[in-house]
């Protein structure tokens, strides 16, 4: 399969080296081009209470994120949990949907979690624009992670983990604590990652890393730049 191919474009660095070694891609037709979102105007986020969210698939973290956030308890903090089969599509959704009721229905009955299911990604930008902190517990070895650069452009601290390309696309700016295999011992490390955050959020510190954060990832991630990159690829291999 590889020998009829020209090029394979990865992601990530991360996601070049693991298939490279899997599967002994050749390098010569190999590149890196990452993900691209649509620039976020930044809006000032409210002070009354810190809002967290979690806008990916279930399998991602959910459960042990749920485990968390409940055992925390804590007081005028809410989580949006935007989740759902249905982004897959019906056939993907009525297959796998009933495997994720409960974890959903434990949301919606869970005191200071709105369950906000399948929301369109415009919406979810305008949710990210209000939203403190971006928790997401990944036990899913990402190869990039689009949910986590639109939530550093829209100003959101990002809490994760180590798993995957996450240390890659979040660094410098995420709060990134080393994967355990483990859930316990996850959710203990976790735990404490996240409720250092929500304790800190409005000091000036990470304030002034915030808004380094939203500055470089929207200028770095933005089509504006990565369109240039696929123009010139694309010229590079027609000579």
């Amino acid at each position: 399969y590889v020998d009829k191919l020209d090029y394979i474009v990865f992601n990530s660095n991360w996601n070049f080296e693991k298939f490279g070694y899997q599967f002994k891609i050749p390098e010569g037709k190999s590149i890196v081009i990452r993900n691209a979102i649509e620039k976020i105007n930044f809006q000032e986020k409210p002070r009354e209470k810190i809002s967290l969210i979690y806008h990916t698939t279930p399998w991602r973290g959910l459960t042990l994120l749920l485990k968390v956030f409940k055992s925390l308890d804590l007081e005028n903090i809410e989580l949006n949990v935007c989740s759902s089969t249905i982004i897959y599509g019906k056939k993907f959704n009525d297959i796998y949907g009933k495997k994720y009721e409960n974890i959903f229905n434990e949301c919606k009955k869970t005191k200071n979690i709105n369950y906000l299911g399948f929301v369109d990604n415009k919406k979810v930008i305008e949710v990210l624009k209000k939203t403190h902190i971006f928790a997401f517990p990944s036990i899913w070895p990402e190869t990039s992670c689009i949910a986590a650069i639109e939530s550093m452009a829209a100003g959101c601290e990002v809490v994760t983990t180590s798993l995957g390309a996450l240390n890659e696309t979040c660094s410098p700016f995420g709060k990134i604590i080393n994967f355990e295999k483990k859930p316990e011992d996850l959710e203990i490390k976790y735990s404490e990652a996240l409720v250092d955050s929500i304790k800190n959020f409005w000091s000036d510190k990470t304030q002034k890393k915030l808004k380094l954060q939203r500055e470089t990832i929207n200028s770095t991630y933005s089509w504006d730049v990565r369109s240039e990159e696929w123009e010139n690829f694309f010229d590079e291999i027609r000579k």
